[in-house]
This record gives C-alpha cells, structure tokens and sequence, in this order.
C-alpha cells in the first residue's frame, strides 16, 4: 500500500527522494518525459500522490533532481576512471567508457528531442544555467585530474567532446553503414591530439 503518513524525518524524506530519483530516471529512459505522470511515478515509488507533494512542488522539480543525480553518477566514474590513469590514454579511455554510459541513459545526450524540450524548457533560467555551470566544472575537473593541458581554449574542448559525445544519438541509424566503435574511438584518439599538448 502506498507510504501516506505525512510526518516523515529527514532520512525517510531522503530515502523517499532517492527512490522516485530512480523510478523518475527509468520511466524517463523508458517511456520519456511526457508519458510519464506524476501517479505512475507515485506507484512506481510506492507513495501517495500527497507524499510526492510533500517532497516536489511539480513532476520538473524531481525530473531535474533525477537528472542531475544521473549525471553526477556517471560524472563520478568519469574522474574515478582518470584517477587510475591520469593521461592522454586514460582520458580516451574514460571517455569510451563515458560514452557508453549515455548509450544506456539517451535522455541525457539527446537533448534536442521533442520530449526534452518539454522538460528543458519548463526550466527556469537559474536552472538551466547551474545544469552548464556543472557540466563546464565537472569537464575543468576532468581535465585536471588527467594532467593534461589544453591546446584548444577550454570552451573549444568542452564544446567538441560535447559533440562528440552526442553522436550516440546517431549511432543505430550509421552503425548500418560502418563500424561505429572504431570510428568513435578514431575520432577521439585523433581529438585528443588536436586539444591536448
């Protein structure tokens, strides 16, 4: 039966949170944003749709928690892959390894859908602008924690990886045509060269 009781402590609320984090995030890769309401994530969640209230003023509060949870996850793998290798090879590496992630999360590369417009742009503008803040620190990081030092300006490096990145979108449709893996890891080991001593 569905969590009612109102007076939860502060870990309940956390543990609450984190479990419609995780339900948000499955139903938003499996189905997307749109078709996913606020009851299915309550039943997914096990709670009252009064519960969900208590914690997230609208379904875009928890959607963008969900999102930055994700993206803090694999963001933490990405410097725990650099750490055991802090070099040219291993920032490829790390980046391969990146890369397949999003292949299992698509809402977070394909951002140009219609679906992720919705939600993106429900957004407000201090939003929006913390989600680039993030994602530019967290590459300054990267970047840091492999040693490396830029050719290219950091806004040059951020903005092709963040491409690069994205071809995943591309990939079911071109792995028809090639092979996608090796054309990937080409591109960023011949990448690497051009933005990095």
């Amino acid at each position: 039966m569905p969590a009612t009781r109102k007076n939860f402590s502060a870990e309940d609320k956390n543990n609450i949170k984190k479990k419609l984090q995780e339900v948000c995030a499955a139903f938003w890769a499996e189905q997307g944003y749109k078709e996913t309401s606020i009851s299915k994530l309550c039943k997914g969640a096990n709670i009252s749709t009064g519960t969900f209230y208590n914690l997230y003023e609208s379904k875009e509060e928890l959607f963008l928690d969900a999102l930055k949870k994700v993206q803090t996850d694999l963001n933490e793998q990405f410097i725990a892959d650099i750490k055991q290798s802090p070099s040219k090879q291993g920032f490829i590496a790390a980046i391969e390894n990146l890369y397949y992630e999003y292949e299992k999360n698509p809402f977070l590369y394909d951002n140009k859908t219609v679906d992720f417009l919705a939600f993106y742009n429900k957004l407000s503008e201090a939003d929006k602008a913390k989600l680039e803040e993030d994602n530019s620190d967290f590459f300054r990081q990267a970047i840091a924690h492999a040693n490396l030092t830029l050719k290219e300006s950091e806004q040059m490096a951020f903005a092709v990886f963040s491409v690069l990145l994205s071809t995943v979108s591309s990939k079911e449709a071109l792995s028809k045509q090639f092979d996608f893996k090796a054309t990937f890891q080409f591109m960023v080991q011949h990448l690497m060269d051009e933005i990095f001593e």
